[in-house]
């Protein structure tokens, strides 16, 4: 009895530890239902270029963030290994089996290439090449083969679904290539051999086309991020790639999140070895994740590293104004009338936030303002003590770094995109509690709770998002429009309310003035941008 006893206990402890060490397992088996594959080359012993010392540590932070999160070796086996001072002709060979096992792992693939160590911009057609440990300073067909939109290509020609080229490098611009290099250079940048010389300039930051000769699927897609941009060093010392390491660990976000959060935290991050990363982004449909995927980041997109997040809203039937008996309702409110949208727009899901005005502060793009990062550092704190002349700055810095034309929204806009299709005072209802919305939670809105007063900002996803995915519309920071009130403009519309407003100034229809040159720190903003022919597609 005590011997059968004992079996049973040993029975039930083993169980419990057998189920303990499945607890106790990653997510990413259940997460990562694709063949994941990595490829880390670290170069540091140059022979022609300045030695680097902390690539090498750089590309084990990288392997070891890599190998946590479910994926194998470009070998098609094992952990993922550190490939070390490589010449030509041994990155060529490792490129060329990681594409081969990436084409045996199927159509599903995630690929991963991680490079640290010299890069060089050629300057005459707007790529860039990674540079060897053997690596001359003059410019060869042979050396055209480790572009950056050689290496995507070529990778994508494996057949996987996602590629994820990740450089950090810094980037001299070479000497230029030879007219008889233009062949080569079209097909690996897909243009006509013609047009390669409209390519100059961009510094291997232009967009990829996709050459319909390409042999690439709709679905696949890529990602290239550059550890800083073309006018910016990547210093030896840098901080992208521990940054980078800890957010590749960082559930609940796909890769463009992980990026995206990347870009945000180096860009507040303070010295004088500033960096600025810069991406190319080219994902077709849902990204894959490191860890988990958050489903509401679902359908958004952004144009550049420190860009906003965007989502596109469809055009529709849309609601103006109040009711007259709406309490709370302003002079300045129109009638409630049912009025349409006729075209899609894209809208930042969030306000704009500190990590991404500092990136234009660090530009000189934009003015360094007072904020709340001191009290809060989140990098997803509104920007704050904006006017309307520094929104102007913010939007044609961004529309320069992202290539596409960015504004502010028509107040029509605005209200289209908060209401989501609501005729209530709030996009979710009559009523409001202190659970949906930031403003002064000690006042009181037909009779609702009350709780102590906040007075700061809080982060640009703390509170729920209406049915559009956009967040803190209502409250939080007002946000400026494009409109304006009299003749000469001098005074412009702003909307939604902030952390200071009673709750009645959040209501959909609620409209605030302020003159154009005037800041407030609760006063933020919220872009927008016209969706291309090809984006309009998805919003019918």
């Amino acid at each position: 009895m005590i011997a059968g006893l004992v079996s049973y206990t040993r029975f039930c402890l083993g169980l419990i530890a057998a189920l303990a060490a499945l607890l106790a397992l990653p997510a990413v088996a259940q997460a990562a239902p694709e063949p994941r594959l990595a490829l880390v080359i670290v170069n540091g012993a140059y022979q022609s270029f300045d030695r680097l010392g902390s690539t090498y540590a750089d590309g084990d932070k990288i392997a070891a963030a890599l190998n946590a999160t479910g994926f194998v070796d470009a070998s098609g086996n094992g952990a993922v290994q550190v490939r070390r001072d490589l010449g030509r002709a041994e990155m060529m060979a490792a490129i060329a089996d990681f594409r081969e096992k990436l084409a045996a792992a199927g159509p599903n693939a995630f690929g991963t290439l991680y490079f640290s160590g010299h890069g060089a911009a050629l300057g005459s057609y707007g790529d860039v090449m990674l540079l060897p440990v053997d690596a001359g300073r003059d410019v060869t067909a042979e050396t055209a083969t480790l572009t950056r939109a050689a290496l995507t290509r070529g990778l994508l020609g494996s057949g996987a679904r996602t590629m994820l080229i990740v450089l950090d490098m810094c980037r001299n611009v070479l000497a230029a290539p030879p007219p008889a290099m233009a062949d080569t250079i079209a097909a690996a940048t897909g243009v006509d051999a013609s047009s390669v010389g409209e390519l100059a300039g961009s510094k291997g930051l232009r967009r990829m086309v996709r050459a319909p000769a390409a042999s690439i699927r709709p679905d696949q897609g890529y990602l290239v991020a550059f550890s800083t941009s073309a006018d910016q060093y990547a210093f030896d010392d840098g901080i992208f790639s521990k940054v980078l390491a800890e957010e590749i660990r960082r559930p609940q976000q796909n890769i463009a999140d992980a990026l995206k959060r990347v870009s945000d935290r180096v860009a507040l991050r303070s010295g004088k070895n500033f960096q600025k990363p810069t991406f190319d982004y080219g994902l077709q449909g849902a990204a894959p994740c490191f860890i988990s995927c958050d489903r509401a980041a679902s359908d958004r997109f952004y144009d550049c590293a420190n860009c906003p997040w965007m989502r596109a809203v469809p055009p529709g039937p849309a609601y103006f104004g109040s009711p007259i008996s709406e309490p709370g309702r302003g002079n300045d409110e129109p009638v409630q009338a049912e009025g349409r949208i006729a075209k899609g727009f894209a809208i930042g899901v969030y306000e704009v936030t500190v990590a991404e005005w500092s990136a234009c502060v660090r530009d000189n793009a934009c003015a360094k303002l007072g904020n709340w990062a001191k009290e809060n550092p989140n990098p997803l704190i509104p920007a704050t003590d904006i006017s309307y002349e520094d929104a102007q700055a913010f939007v044609a810095w961004i529309s320069v770094q992202s290539g596409r034309a960015y504004r502010l929204p028509t107040e029509a806009e605005w209200e289209y995109a908060n209401r989501a299709g609501a005729q209530t005072a709030f996009p979710w209802g009559d009523e409001i509690t202190t659970s949906q919305a930031n403003y002064d939670h000690t006042a009181r809105y037909r009779g609702s709770e009350a709780a102590p007063y906040r007075g700061y900002p809080e982060a640009v996803n703390g509170y729920p998002p209406n049915a559009f995915g956009l967040y803190q519309m209502q409250g939080n920071v007002w946000e400026w429009t494009a409109d304006c009130v009299d003749a000469g403009c001098r005074t412009r519309v702003v909307r939604g309310g902030s952390f200071e407003s009673a709750p009645g100034e959040l209501r959909s229809a609620n409209r605030f003035t302020l003159a154009t040159s005037k800041r407030r720190q609760d006063a933020g903003l919220r872009v927008v941008r016209d969706l291309e022919e090809d984006e309009i597609a998805g919003t019918l």
